[in-house]
């Protein structure tokens, strides 16, 4: 395994987590990171980002310094007030920035999705790459999303899990840093950084066969949840006036398919589908049995309009 594809793979996920659009030339292509810039040029995932007209002197490294013009093919010389005209290698006059729909189309290639699969969803932030099904009746979602520690960025990517029926299926790959903070509200879903899960190569990324499926480092321990559903996905846990009740497989798609529907209502005959159920009729109330408490808490049917409707707790309002 190259070294160099590993530091690649880990410099671009800190470019795409950086403010700036673009990255200096001299601070990418020298020094400490020369080696990965390098890969990720050759790879193009980076591309020529605009040409600057003033930079910072190298020599004394604080005034502001005008090019001039170029000397050669590999140097432009700049004229500081303070140190006067100076010779320098021209990456100092270049910038850099992230080729997104390149980085997009590889990582498609790369889990096998179709090139038209893909979808943008907040322009330059989040993507839906796809969806693949390598053991049939089990398909996975796959989501690409950066800055993942802005609050805002999260629950919009979170809102689209829930519009494409995907909180069950969903494995989002990420460029930030994890954990994710405290109260996210992508916790308990199953997501993990890019440079975590696989390395740069030629023409795609290499994904790590006994990582691919894993689940990103686990957040700080946290009190558990008095009357709550915000374990349900992770760990398959209601609670219910401080109880733990363990949910067995059809009261868990239940709940989520409340969870993930517009104003988390549905008919009873929609809910049975995305359920999974062939029950006919479906009745909702007859799967809890053994959790008559948790229905109780979460679940109500409203005569009038025929539908099921999610019962919000107060601990869940943050995150619902």
């Amino acid at each position: 395994m190259s070294a160099s594809q590993i530091l690649a793979t880990e410099l671009l996920c800190q470019l795409m987590e950086s403010g700036k659009a673009e990255i200096n030339g001299k601070a990418l292509l020298c020094d400490e990171h020369e080696v990965a810039g390098q890969q990720l040029l050759k790879e193009r995932v980076l591309v020529l980002g605009p040409t600057l007209s003033w930079v910072t002197c190298p020599e004394c490294g604080v005034e502001v310094a005008k090019i001039l013009r170029e000397i050669g093919s590999k140097k432009i010389r700049i004229r500081c007030d303070e140190c006067g005209d100076v010779d320098t290698g021209h990456e100092l006059q270049r910038t850099y920035k992230v080729n997104f729909n390149h980085l997009i189309t590889l990582l498609g290639i790369s889990l096998d999705l179709s090139p038209s699969s893909s979808k943008l969803i907040v322009p330059l932030k989040v993507w839906r790459l796809g969806i693949s099904e390598k053991i049939r009746g089990k398909p996975i979602t796959w989501y690409f999303a950066r800055h993942l520690n802005d609050p805002a960025v999260a629950k919009r990517l979170l809102d689209q899990l829930r519009m494409d029926h995907a909180s069950q299926t969903a494995r989002i790959i990420t460029s930030s840093d994890l954990p994710l903070p405290d109260g996210s509200p992508l916790t308990g879903y199953n997501v993990a950084k890019l440079s975590s899960l696989a390395r740069l190569s030629q023409s795609r990324f290499l994904f790590f066969t006994e990582r691919s499926g894993s689940q990103a480092l686990p957040p700080k321990e946290e009190p558990l949840p008095t009357t709550s559903l915000r374990l349900v996905q992770e760990k398959g846990w209601a609670f219910v006036g401080g109880i733990k009740y363990e949910l067995e497989g059809m009261q868990k798609n239940m709940l989520l398919s409340l969870i993930d529907a517009h104003a988390h209502r549905l008919e009873r005959n929609v809910l049975g589908e995305r359920c999974g159920s062939e029950a006919f009729p479906f009745q909702p109330i007859k799967f809890f049995g053994r959790n008559k408490e948790v229905y109780k808490a979460f679940v109500k049917y409203v005569p009038g309009e025929k539908v099921y409707e999610l019962v919000i707790a107060d601990e869940d309002q943050d995150w619902l």
